[in-house]
């Protein structure tokens, strides 16, 4: 008896083959959209932060036909172009082959990524992290590069731009590329690449400062949410055990092994590889920070949501890499074994409770709220939401 997944999976292939090159055409209307819709707008920074993400949510339904198969597709595929993008720079910054593995593996394909790869919501956030990496390849090659590189510095400040544009929380991804930067030298041409990458960021926090609304938060608040996420994640959805709760005994039991997992491949890193550890360390440090400041109403419980999750396991899978590679044979065998168990099995039980959540239960609700009633997760009415779904043909 096949499941839901695969029943949609089947049905959308299905309409795919009847319509005959629709899908080509779906890729090809999303490019020309997203790459004429900033010339067509002009320079406006704050319109374009503004209105961007709603042009490439658009883009993507009419892309997709509608189907919200199509969409976790789209998905899947921006996953995939980032885990080939995270290890080729691994490769890149001298990681042995086997850490490389293992930080793509434990990376790619880890249950506790179910909302973004399962919510269509979380593709601005993914495609925030793959201009970053664009950012990030074309920094190496400025830096690799003697003379002074226009056309390459400006791709890599747009695509820094392009980053934080794409999801708030990577506006800050410019002042992680800025530590990289100092970590590979300090002569003028450093110090002025770093002020071209900070100055996106800063851009941008001008114009959410001016025209976005924002939550109050208490220094003690904002420092507690933070040092929970930070310690927390990854580890603490992984390893589960009786009578775990977010409290102080679990914020000692998996930050002490984040912390010596670490530790240890910092220890044992030179050169590329040691600075690229210290700049994955610093995006998680200024994750922390920006969002014990932005969610800390949120409380402490909810540091360890499923969307706090894919940015934590990229920062840390290379430092897991490294300490796995340093083990016996014996021990990489077993330590392997049991993440994958880890990592991969419990899609199985968590994938029909993530449908019902976020797929048969908003059905239910946006059927039978009235029309201004308002329905979790979305912040629109009842109302509202049948309109965009006539609009839009969403199925």
């Amino acid at each position: 008896m096949r499941g839901p997944l695969a029943e949609l999976f089947l049905r959308e292939a299905r309409l795919a083959r009847r319509i005959g090159g629709g899908g080509a055409m779906g890729v090809v209307f999303f490019l020309i959209l997203v790459t004429i819709t900033p010339f067509a707008i002009g320079p406006d920074l704050n319109l374009l932060s503004r209105i961007g993400p709603a042009v490439l949510w658009i883009a993507a339904l009419h892309a997709a036909g509608g189907g919200y198969m199509g969409m976790i597709v789209l998905l899947w595929l921006t996953h995939f172009a980032i885990a080939l993008s995270f290890g080729y720079l691994l490769l890149r910054m001298e990681t042995p082959p086997l850490a490389a593995s293992f930080a793509v593996l434990m990376f790619g394909l880890t249950w506790t990524n179910q909302e973004t790869l399962m919510w269509s919501m979380q593709w601005s956030a993914q495609l925030a992290l793959l201009f970053f990496f664009a950012a990030w390849w074309l920094l190496i090659l400025i830096l690799e590069t003697p003379a002074p590189a226009s056309g390459l510095t400006c791709l890599y400040t747009l695509s820094v731009l392009a980053s934080g544009l794409c999801s708030s929380r990577n506006m800050t991804g410019g002042a992680v590329l800025a530590v990289f930067i100092l970590l590979s030298g300090t002569s003028r041409r450093h110090w002025l690449l770093c002020g071209l990458s900070l100055l996106p960021g800063a851009l941008l926090a001008c114009a959410m400062w001016l025209f976005v609304p924002y939550h109050q938060a208490t220094v003690l608040s904002a420092a507690s949410f933070g040092i929970y996420y930070f310690l927390l994640n990854p580890l603490y959805l992984l390893l589960s055990f009786p009578g775990r709760a977010v409290d102080v005994r679990a914020l000692v039991i998996f930050g002490t092994a984040k912390i010596l997992i670490t530790a240890w491949a910092l220890a044992h890193s030179r050169g590329a590889l040691r600075r690229m550890l210290w700049t994955f360390l610093v995006f998680e440090l200024i994750t922390a920070a920006s969002l014990g400041y932005a969610r800390s109403y949120t409380g402490l419980p909810s540091t360890v949501s499923s969307r706090y999750q894919y940015l934590s396991l990229l920062c840390f899978a290379p430092a897991a890499g490294i300490a796995w590679a340093s083990l016996r044979k014996q021990a990489q065998v077993l330590v392997l074994l049991i993440s994958l168990g880890l990592i991969a099995y419990p899609w199985r039980t968590h994938l029909p409770f993530w449908a019902k959540l976020r797929g048969s239960d908003v059905r239910q609700e946006l059927q039978q709220k009235s029309d201004d009633e308002r329905f979790d997760p979305s912040s629109l009415t009842a109302g509202r939401a049948r309109d965009l779904v006539h609009q839009y043909h969403l199925h």
